[in-house]
């Protein structure tokens, strides 16, 4: 197990109690640590947004007696967690049917199924957001659906003429919604990713990998689970793992899936070039949460090498997050994430497209309005404005 502070062994200990067939690795909470720092303990699992897991693994732990407070938060979180999935799973049922009713492909991404699927609980699994991924050719009929149910804009936030438009969506891979009434967020997608050679052959070819899915009690359309738990690899990875949630995900994902789903996922990810991406999500998922792995993923982990990327993934997990107004002590954190984004695939043109999406900011379109054919220009304008945000400030 990679060296960690011993705070964040506190934190993956009790994620790990939640497991089956795992044993916590730190000492502290086998006699139930009366000296632990809860306040940090409490900030960490806010920050990783497990707190539904974690109560969750302290109902199962009962020699492990945290504030009742905080206890009390953690029971918050799972209720809250309850309504979003419900609220979710209705309104993906009314918007996915309407979309098939105007023939428009559509497909639920992440939470819904994940929780649904592969947790114990869907209440488990914390969730922000419905993503929904729809036929690029027909997104702005299914934003003019989306806009019908009460949902508005939130991001981007500026207005888009056509150049607007055609150059956030070439650097972007989404638009979010919010409903205001209850603030239910959609982030509908033209593609799963922001990079769009990341996952070309999935982004080309989803269409045919849909099924309709009643795990939620709904028939929402969802990709097959070999190409939903490639998307979830890769959305993880994309971010560095920076909230455990989403390594989580991968952990009850693999236990979940059959054996030929797992076959069928190993096809997929060599077919879009996705065997290095994979390989470094199941090792990182392996080293902290001991996901067990049967023999041909294991086989697929040994074939790369992953230490590199997971050398990079480790400060960016457990170190603290930069602010969301960045400043310049934040430089190191998006040194090691350029590094990490640049390792990731070995596609023509991969490192080029992960560049400018490392140092482009698409709200730097309000201002500059440059065609898709120029966007390279933002890679450059882009942190300039934000030194001078930083002076302003």
């Amino acid at each position: 197990m990679t060296k960690l502070l011993d705070r964040e062994q506190r934190l993956l200990a009790m994620l790990l109690a939640t497991m089956p067939g795992v044993s916590p690795f730190a000492p502290e909470f086998s006699s139930g640590s009366p000296n632990m720092d809860w306040t940090r303990f409490e900030a960490l699992v806010t920050r990783h947004r497990v707190a539904a897991l974690v109560h969750s693994g302290l109902a199962a732990a009962p020699h492990i007696t945290p504030p009742s407070d905080m206890c009390d938060r953690f029971a918050a979180s799972t209720s809250a967690n309850a309504q979003v999935f419900m609220r979710g799973v209705h309104v993906a049922g009314l918007l996915t049917t309407a979309m098939r009713e105007a023939g428009i492909a559509c497909a639920v991404l992440k939470g819904i199924g994940v929780a649904a699927h592969y947790y114990d609980q869907p209440s488990d699994r914390e969730m922000i957001d419905i993503d929904l991924l729809v036929d690029p050719n027909r997104y702005e009929e299914a934003e003019t659906i989306v806009r019908a149910h009460g949902f508005d804009r939130f991001y981007p936030k500026f207005a888009l003429d056509h150049r607007k438009r055609a150059s956030f969506r070439r650097l972007h891979n989404a638009m979010t919604f919010i409903r205001r009434n209850d603030g239910l967020q959609i982030d509908l997608h033209w593609r799963k990713v922001q990079n769009p050679v990341l996952m070309a052959h999935l982004d080309a070819n989803w269409t045919r990998l849909l099924v309709e899915d009643e795990a939620a009690g709904l028939p929402i359309p969802m990709l097959r689970p070999a190409a939903h738990a490639l998307y979830i690899a890769a959305h993880g990875i994309k971010h560095g793992w920076v909230r455990l949630k989403w390594l989580v995900d991968i952990d009850r994902v693999i236990r979940g899936m059959t054996s030929d789903e797992i076959v069928e996922m190993l096809d997929l990810a060599e077919l879009g070039q996705l065997g290095k991406m994979l390989a470094a999500s199941l090792d990182l998922s392996q080293r902290i949460l001991g996901t067990p792995l049967p023999s041909n993923l294991q086989d697929l982990v040994c074939k790369h090498d992953t230490d590199e990327i997971i050398a990079l993934q480790m400060p960016m997990i457990f170190a603290e997050l930069p602010a969301r107004e960045h400043s310049l002590k934040d430089w190191r954190h998006f040194i090691q994430r350029i590094r990490h984004s640049m390792l990731l695939h070995d596609g023509r043109g991969y490192r080029r497209e992960a560049l400018l999406r490392e140092l482009a900011r698409p709200a730097d379109l309000e201002i500059l309005s440059l065609s898709p054919a120029h966007l390279w220009l933002l890679s450059v304008l882009s942190p300039i404005l934000g030194i001078g945000r930083l002076f302003r400030r």
